[in-house]
């Protein structure tokens, strides 16, 4: 599946500081990307690691082509 660089995407704060956003295929209207964030904390952590690669893991499954 080719992402195109613009795409439309939804932030939702889902409490104790996270961040979800979701992006959207423009043409589709399919999910194909998900970012997940620990808002307001500046220094590196496990759990902000933890999120990006569970952001990265569910991007690529949203994206696999059966």
């Amino acid at each position: 599946m080719s992402i195109p660089n613009r795409r439309p995407c939804i932030t939702q704060d889902v409490g104790q500081g996270l961040s979800v956003t979701v992006s959207y295929h423009p043409k589709t209207n399919e999910p194909i990307e998900v970012f997940l964030v620990e808002r307001g904390k500046a220094s590196d952590t496990p759990m902000r690691d933890a999120l990006y690669n569970l952001g990265v893991t569910a991007s690529k499954l949203m994206q696999h082509d059966d």
